[in-house]
């Protein structure tokens, strides 16, 4: 149920890089978390380039965190580097977050880059 952004936008105007086949696994999921942050707001303002490049951005995390799980058993990487190769894997007990809720975070840090000055994003009612 994706009525936010097609292939051909998220490779023409937002410039991603996902192969159709990723895209395609990854953007009713993204659409849902932009539905979820936006108190169901986006569904009436889709037509918005603000709420097409949101949906592009989750798309491209969602699909990066898939990838990072898998290269690492499934496993929520809390940081990596590449100078000497270190991998530091979160632990929820420690951490304080639970897996979804870390992706949440994420999630909400790239959609609101596009979202924040559309006043999609806030929690209050709209007067008519």
């Amino acid at each position: 149920m994706n009525k936010y952004v097609t292939y051909s936008y998220y490779a023409e105007k937002y410039g991603g890089i996902l192969t159709k086949k990723e895209f395609c696994r990854q953007i009713v999921k993204a659409c849902a978390h932009v539905r979820r942050i936006t108190f169901g707001r986006a569904d009436s303002n889709c037509d918005m380039d603000e709420v097409k490049m949101a949906v592009c951005a989750v798309c491209d995390l969602l699909c990066e965190d898939d990838n990072r799980r898998k290269q690492h058993g499934g496993r929520n990487v809390a940081s990596e580097n590449n100078d000497g190769y270190s991998v530091s894997y979160a632990q929820e007990q420690t951490d304080g977050d639970t897996a979804e809720g870390v992706i949440h975070k994420k999630v909400y840090q790239a959609a609101e880059v596009f979202l924040e000055p559309t006043g999609l994003l806030d929690m209050g009612v709209c007067e008519l």
